[in-house]
């Protein structure tokens, strides 16, 4: 990238600071970096840049790209041109029509995360050691299963947040709370009764809840989300679980997890979504629809048995 261009660009995130999460700025400018990149490459200008250029860039993406990886490319290119006052040439027909070729060529299912549910997140904190770094994992794991957060919300947790009994816990912003709204998550007896022997050991009363570890040393900085997806797979590791779970376990793993628990257990689909902050059912019904699937299979079998 150019000076000129890296400096347009830092210009363009500085004014968002913000406005939106670092996450949400972090991705943007990730895929920017991209578009320039391929776009300097063939001499092309990213910004403005031509609907057929955006065309062309999507159809030389989908070869080595996921349809999800594209569309937030498109987006960030899109959010570029708001923020530089230009019209979006990613609303132009050529790009649309470059967007429906790839859909049609990748079309699959969304990956899902595997679900870190009740039994598995009790296997994993029993094999957590006594350690610091051990009850903090064990926290950290059960209270992302109370409160269904994403990896990032855990990260940003402090434990001011938390209420005098610390058996609630303010969510203050989450992708479907952007302006600090937030949410009141609750937490169960024994989530409570690890993080109170966490909290103890770490000897803090403000601050990141969870954070990193030093050569054995707690570091004032939060843990981040990449450090908490190694985290939940190094404690499911630990804990023997198969190797292919072990794979499929993310940041996600204890929302999803939960969300399917809530299911399985007949909880309505209001009460799920107020639990997991979710606004509308489509994004809450990929998280629980195989537990759901599964679960009704179950009962339809016990059904046709005892006819």
């Amino acid at each position: 990238m150019s000076l000129s261009d890296q400096s347009q660009m830092d210009g363009m995130f500085a004014r968002c600071e913000g406005a939106y999460s670092e996450n949400t700025l972090r991705g943007y400018r990730n895929d920017l970096k991209h578009f320039q990149a391929w776009c300097a490459s063939r001499a092309l200008g990213w910004l403005p840049a031509a609907p057929q250029t955006i065309a062309d860039f999507v159809d030389t993406q989908l070869g080595t790209r996921a349809i999800s990886t594209i569309k937030h490319r498109v987006d960030a290119i899109k959010f570029a041109h708001r923020m530089a006052d230009l019209p979006s040439p990613t609303d132009n027909s050529a790009v649309y029509l470059a967007l429906r070729r790839a859909r049609r060529a990748r079309h699959r299912r969304p990956k899902q995360s595997a679900g870190l549910t009740r039994e598995l997140l009790e296997k994993i904190v029993a094999a957590c050691p006594g350690s610091l770094s051990g009850l903090r994992d064990a926290a950290l794991l059960s209270v992302g299963y109370d409160t269904l957060c994403r990896s990032y919300e855990l990260a940003a947790m402090q434990v001011q947040h938390l209420n005098e009994d610390r058996s609630r816990i303010r969510i203050p912003t989450a992708k479907s709370y952007p302006f600090g709204d937030g949410r009141i998550a609750y937490l169960s007896i024994a989530t409570v009764t690890r993080l109170n022997a966490w909290l103890s050991a770490a000897d803090r009363q403000e601050g990141p809840l969870f954070r990193g570890l030093h050569t054995r040393k707690l570091s004032d900085r939060p843990l981040d989300t990449t450090s908490i997806r190694r985290l939940i797979k190094a404690a499911a590791k630990r804990a023997g679980l198969e190797p292919a779970t072990v794979r499929a376990l993310s940041g996600h793993s204890m929302r999803v997890g939960a969300a399917q628990d809530m299911m399985v257990a007949g909880f309505d689909t209001l009460g799920i979504m107020q639990a997991g902050g979710w606004r509308t059912y489509a994004v809450l019904a990929r998280y629980v629809e195989n537990a759901s699937a599964a679960s009704m299979h179950e009962r339809r079998w016990n059904r046709i048995g005892e006819a």
